[in-house]
């Protein structure tokens, strides 16, 4: 009797979806596990879907799991929705030999392995909870599908808390193949929090992208079991190709990790002339980032991790001569070469070496400056000024060759050689000390030396320019703090201070600290730049620190890129909670933000005094509402406000909450440290008011300036920002 009962159910499941099926023309029948009949008179069933979507659909985690087993077309002006914690399979091909690749050759469906096509619109946001999975359906070690295509006239996209899982590539035309688990042709997609494991790529983007973000990703692999290109290369996290030579826009890659992803170009791969913002990433093994681009647009490398990225180097740069390259507040720790850059303008500054070295070539230009290279070594080839750098304790120091024309106030320390190869035509108030040999392969150039210090006779072939200082090993130890643990701050009596070349031009306003470089240290009523890459007893900058924000829902808005003077060399990021900080001399000065998805904002006049921090709030507009490509969920905190609005000496927090939670609310002040919280309770479904006196959680008084609350609910936050004036 349960055999007929389950039998007629699944008839009339078949008759439903049959019926369903004609009418959106897509093929979609019911697949039992085992046969029809299953033991206990159960039903294990997968929907097999294919061919076009030609009107709105949505794919639901009640259907789980969906067998792709025919290529599937999202049709122009049709939106395909795919909920939170649904399953998404494709099938899948063997990829092992040459003779496997037929496999991935598109033949207007014939092709084994199954792709998306994306023409219209895809929309898959799950949630940290219930993230959606694209994955294949046979579960063989080297089976994969294909990709995700978003074609060349597909709307803006949205994937957020997906897995994908065992895609390959797909050769579409001749000349095309498309290679990412989301092969990107379009202008604009947005894809964050998603898993991309053992894929030929993750994210493959050709054609020309305007706006882009990639934030808070994976690409990693398990057992080494990405798909093998035979004769190509083997996996990359990103890719970026595009198609166009003068289209490209900006592409935020931002908060990803990359382990393990690639053994050959880059876990980023950045070609032609897409300028790229690469910001707050963790790279792990092999090659960081590889670039080969072709035109002066530039591209801006801040504040990445890179572990033992000993392929080619942590960042590798080809091109033109006139690209531009802003790389500041990396860390590059083991491997090879940290920086290696062919052909470009650069601008490499305030990084941290170990291990590895920086190297720019003959076709470079530009300034390298309060890097810091322990184990490392700093070579450069090009139209170069380097200054304000340490070279400690690796095998060259600080090398300086060929086209440089100054070099100031940098230090050589216990390193294999002072330098090498020299061809410079100045060394300016540079330390070289404690080195085990003058130079590896001779000098040769004439280079000038002019108050330095030195343990060493000059060779032959250096000019002695005046002002130098010799010294022994024990002098040496009075120099610096502590030379023993690499703090090479001067001591208070140090032969160092006040006694460098001071002529206008052959300096820059800051030190390593970025203290003001030109100081009296030691109070004789006149101040004299010191020798070396630390001024001693000098003042700090002040500067500018702040948030970023969107004003219409008071959420910081992350990765903010901040010009001063619209100047493309002085910059910082917002980070990932919306908070910067940016050091300058006194003065008057403009702030450019821009973001992706959001309007360029200028800051006019905003005044730096010495010693503080001006602080500024930065309103971002968005030029999209992003919001609409979201799954709409009933908001649990509503009407979250304070008054007074700036206030003094306290305001009153109120909001609302629709259903029984914890709540937790919290103040952070500008550089985004918690000051104190004022609940972190279940409370009851309602309205709410708490008083904040101005009271840190030490019940201190806490200072005038910009302040924010947040509060958390049911897996929700919202912050808005205050203003105390006292």
């Amino acid at each position: 009797m349960k055999n007929k009962i389950v039998s007629l159910i699944f008839i009339l499941f078949i008759s439903h979806f049959s019926h369903w099926s004609r009418r959106s023309n897509i093929l979609l029948v019911f697949l039992c596990v085992g046969g029809f009949l299953i033991s206990n008179s159960s039903i294990a069933f997968a929907i097999e879907v294919g061919g076009h979507l030609t009107e709105d659909t949505t794919w639901s985690p009640e259907n789980n799991p969906y067998h792709v087993i025919d290529d599937v077309y999202v049709d122009d002006e049709v939106t395909l929705t795919i909920l939170p914690g649904t399953i998404v399979k494709l099938n899948a091909a063997p990829l092992t030999s040459y003779q496997d690749m037929d496999n991935f050759v598109y033949y207007n469906g014939e092709n084994i392995a199954k792709m998306i096509q994306v023409d219209g619109r895809l929309i898959a946001n799950g949630t940290e909870e219930n993230p959606i999975t694209f994955t294949r359906i046979q579960d063989s070690l080297y089976y994969h599908w294909g990709i995700i295509y978003l074609n060349e006239f597909a709307d803006l996209c949205s994937f957020k808390y997906c897995n994908f899982k065992y895609s390959a590539y797909l050769l579409i035309v001749l000349g095309i193949i498309p290679s990412g688990a989301i092969s990107a042709y379009n202008e604009e997609f947005i894809i964050e929090h998603c898993n991309f494991v053992d894929n030929f790529a993750g994210v493959y983007i050709d054609f020309f992208p305007k706006r882009v973000i990639i934030k808070q990703c994976s690409f990693y692999n398990i057992d080494n079991i990405s798909p093998t290109y035979p004769g190509y290369h083997v996996m990359k996290g990103i890719k970026i190709s595009p198609g166009s030579t003068n289209e490209a826009n900006n592409v935020l890659i931002a908060g990803n990790s990359f382990i393990e992803t690639d053994t050959s170009w880059g876990h980023v791969d950045i070609r032609r002339n897409t300028p790229t913002y690469v910001v707050n990433n963790y790279f792990l093994g092999e090659n960081g980032i590889h670039s080969d681009m072709e035109s002066d647009f530039g591209s801006y490398i801040y504040n990445n991790e890179f572990i033992s990225c000993d392929g080619n180097g942590g960042a590798i740069y080809g091109g033109e001569e006139d690209n531009a390259l802003f790389i500041k507040k990396n860390n590059f720790i083991g491997g090879n070469d940290g920086i290696d850059i062919n052909n470009a303008y650069v601008e490499i500054s305030d990084n941290y070496f170990e291990d590895c070295d920086l190297d720019t070539g003959l076709q470079c230009s530009g300034k390298i400056f309060n890097n810091k290279i322990n184990y490392g070594n700093v070579r450069t080839s090009g139209y170069v000024e380097v200054y304000n750098n340490i070279g400690f304790a690796g095998e060259n120091g600080i090398i300086v060759t060929y086209r440089n024309e100054m070099c100031n106030n940098n230090l050589s320390i216990q390193n294999q050689y002072a330098f090498d190869g020299a061809f410079s035509n100045f060394f300016n108030n540079c330390i070289f000390i404690s080195n085990e040999e003058i130079s590896n392969n001779g000098v040769s150039g004439n280079p000038i030396f002019r108050n330095c210090i030195l343990d060493f006779e000059l060779p032959p072939e250096c000019i002695d320019g005046g002002g130098n200082i010799w010294v022994d090993s024990l002098q040496s130890q009075s120099i610096f703090e502590d030379i023993q643990n690499g703090d090479f701050h001067l001591t208070a009596n140090s032969i160092a201070i006040d006694a460098g070349f001071d002529t206008l031009g052959y300096y820059y306003p800051f030190d390593l600290d970025y203290n003001h470089r030109v100081w009296d240290g030691d109070n004789n009523g006149s101040a004299i730049i010191d020798i070396g890459p630390y001024e001693y007893g000098s003042p700090a900058f002040g500067g500018i620190e702040g948030y970023t924000y969107n004003p219409a829902t008071g959420n910081p808005v992350d990765y903010v890129l901040l010009k001063v003077n619209n100047e493309s060399g002085e910059f910082t990021f917002s980070d990932s909670i919306g908070n910067f900080e940016y050091k300058l001399p006194a003065g008057v000065y403009d702030i450019y933000a821009e973001r992706v998805f959001y309007e360029d904002v200028i800051e006019y006049q905003i005044e730096v005094i010495d010693g503080e921090f001006t602080q500024l709030a930065i309103p971002m507009f968005e030029t999209v509402d992003v919001e609409e490509n979201e799954i709409i969920q009933l908001a649990n905190i509503l009407n979250l406000t304070n008054y007074p609005n700036p206030f003094n000496p306290s305001t009153t927090i109120s909001f609302s909450v629709q259903n029984n939670s914890n709540v937790e609310l919290s103040i952070f002040n500008i550089k985004g440290q918690k000051v104190t919280t004022l609940i972190n309770e279940e409370m009851q479904k309602g309205k709410h008011s708490i008083i904040w006196s101005g009271l840190d959680s030490n019940n201190k008084s806490v200072s005038s300036g910009i302040y924010f609350y947040k509060i958390k609910a049911s897996d929700q936050e919202l912050v808005k920002r205050m203003l105390l004036l006292k």
